[in-house]
Formats: C-alpha cells, sequence, structure tokens
C-alpha cells in the first residue's frame, strides 16, 4: 500500500492512503479516516454510492416507501433524498431545533418491516443505505444488520465500499461489541479495509480496540500505523506516541519521498497530516510533549502547523495548571 493520498478535489484535504484508482469511494475514504468517522456522517454515503444530492419534495416517509417499492431509478434517487433528509434532521436536532423532515411513531416500525421486504437481488448499496438509516433511528438489531455487511464476499464488494460503508457506520454508532467484527478486516489483504477498519476502532472503545490498534503501530505503511497511533489517541492511549511525533516530522514523509518521488509529493497532504498528528498529541496532553509544541510555536514556518502546535501548548498549560486551581 502507497503511504500518501492522491489529490481530493473537494475539501476536507487529504489524509494518510493514497486512492489507487481515479473516482468512486476510493477518493472519498480520505477525509473520511483523518477526521472522526463521528463527525462525517450517513452523508457520505449518499456520495460514495450515488453521487450528488438532488431536491426532492417527497417526505421522508414517501422516500422510504419509494425506496422499497419502486423501480431501480426511482429507489436510487429515494435513497439519496432519504439520506440527505436523515442528515438535515441530525444537523438540527444536534443545534437544538426541531428537525425538518418529520416522521410518525411507527417510522421505525417502517424501517424494520422495509429491512424485511428488501429483495434478495437487491444492490448491497441500498441495503447499506437502509440499515445505516435504522442505525439513526434507534434500531436495537442496528449493529448486527451492519456486521452482516461487513461478511459479504469480495465478489459482491470488489472495491470494498460496501464494507467501508458499514464500518463508518458502526463507528456513527459507537457500540463497543462492534469491535471483534472490524478487527477482523485488519488481516483483510485490501489495504483500505485495513485503514478503515483501524480508523472506525477509534470509535469502538475497549480492550479489544486497544490491543488490535497497538499490533499495528509496528507495521512498515506509515499511513497503517499513523491511523493506528491517531486512533489509539482518541481511546486514550499513548502507546502511539513516538509514532505521532514521527508524523509531526517533515523529515519522515521527507524519507519517503525520497524512496519513491511520487509520495509526499504535495505540500498540503503533508501539512494536514502534521496538523492531524499534533490534535492527537494534544489529545494525549502528556507533560513530555510541552516542548515539541513549543518548539514547533515558536519556529515553525508552516502558520497553520504553527497554529496547530499553539493549540497544543495551550491546552496543555490548562491542563498542568488545572489540579492546583481546583484545589479547595
Amino acid at each position: 500500500m502507497s503511504d500518501e493520498p492522491t489529490a481530493e478535489p473537494a475539501p476536507p484535504p487529504a489524509g494518510p492512503v493514497e486512492p489507487v484508482e481515479p473516482g468512486g469511494y476510493r477518493n472519498l475514504w480520505v477525509p473520511l479516516i483523518v477526521v472522526p468517522f463521528l463527525v462525517v456522517g450517513v452523508i457520505a454515503l449518499v456520495f460514495v454510492f450515488f453521487g450528488a444530492i438532488r431536491g426532492d419534495d417527497a417526505t421522508l416517509e414517501e422516500n422510504l416507501r419509494t425506496m422499497v417499492e419502486g423501480g431501480t431509478n426511482e429507489r436510487k434517487q429515494a435513497a439519496m433524498s432519504l439520506v440527505a433528509q436523515v442528515v438535515r434532521n441530525e444537523e438540527l436536532t444536534r443545534q437544538g431545533k426541531p428537525p425538518e423532515w418529520k416522521v410518525g411513531p411507527d417510522f421505525l416500525e417502517r424501517l424494520q418491516r422495509a429491512w424485511e421486504d428488501m429483495r434478495e437481488e437487491d444492490n448491497l448499496n441500498l441495503k447499506l443505505v437502509l440499515a445505516s438509516v435504522l442505525a439513526s433511528y434507534g434500531d436495537p438489531d442496528a449493529r448486527e444488520r451492519l456486521e452482516e455487511l461487513l461478511v459479504v464476499p469480495d465478489a459482491d464488494d470488489a472495491d470494498g465500499q460496501v464494507r467501508f460503508g458499514a464500518m463508518e457506520a458502526l463507528a456513527r454508532l459507537g457500540d463497543p461489541a462492534a469491535a471483534p467484527a472490524v478487527i477482523r478486516l485488519l488481516d483483510h489483504p485490501d489495504p483500505y479495509l485495513q485503514l478503515g477498519a483501524a480508523a472506525a476502532l477509534q470509535a469502538l472503545p475497549g480492550p479489544a480496540s486497544v490491543e488490535a490498534l497497538r499490533g499495528l503501530l509496528g507495521e512498515d505503511d506509515l499511513a497503517l500505523r499513523g491511523m493506528a497511533a491517531i486512533s489509539l489517541s482518541h481511546l486514550g492511549d499513548d502507546a502511539g506516541h513516538a509514532v505521532l511525533v514521527d508524523l509531526v516530522d517533515p523529515a519522515t514523509y521527507a524519507a519517503v519521498h525520497a524512496l519513491d518521488p511520487d509520495k509526499y509529493a504535495d505540500p498540503k497532504l503533508v501539512q494536514h497530516n502534521r496538523i492531524s498528528a499534533i490534535e492527537a498529541l494534544t489529545r494525549l496532553a502528556l507533560p513530555e510533549d510541552a516542548a515539541l509544541f513549543a518548539r514547533l510555536a515558536e519556529e515553525e514556518p508552516d502558520p497553520e502547523v504553527r497554529e496547530a502546535a499553539m493549540r497544543g501548548r495551550d491546552a496543555l498549560a490548562g491542563a498542568e495548571r488545572a489540579p492546583a486551581g481546583g484545589g479547595s
């Protein structure tokens, strides 16, 4: 697997992985794994599978019905609109506002019936969309439904996009019981599924996730061990500290670039990776990083990296003052 991403045409900027083919979900993979999956949301599924969102006057419930009963093109459009509406409702809920798209009290039951009514020959992407929406509406069987999609045969999911989407949805769900199913994909030969599993585990806390991620820290591939270290930082584990420090250092990328000029040739990609590593170190808040933050805050020529280091420096200083200030 390559250690560097290909440029992504839309923000956010790319992170530590390189898509091996143009277009499709692999170009979208990059921003999904760099930021926590929880930030991304189910809207990613729309762009991954169907392209762009188009407007639709149908209600959320009408789109659900069309997604199950309509023709091929109708079902595709309904799935797009359904996801867009769910994401909009979730966004408004986070803002403390009422949902834009109302549903009846039996909507979860209707979603569950829709899952049971899905045809055997149905596109797996449609099943993934429905399983993800079920998770958003509190279906108690959501985890099991998504885990079923993690074990689809390679022949039915040649580019891994269904399993990728299922891991993203499981990360959003945040049920630690899903960790074993995700961990199994760390052994898959597809490097993008490996990387996605390492990213998803950041939202599935528990000893199994920590142990699996620690086991990746010795990998030769910079992207995989870097993702493992970032995910461990989300879980409050500092075993990947040395890897994160390496990711901050531009010499790390220069060394890879020297071996392969196609890798880390874009300074923006290096910048983004360095900032992600600084943010991970900030989460860990280890006193030993005070000197690193101070040096970067004073000497780093890249203003965005310098600002990230300043935030880390200030956060660490605040953490060090907190015990004394909190005493009685």
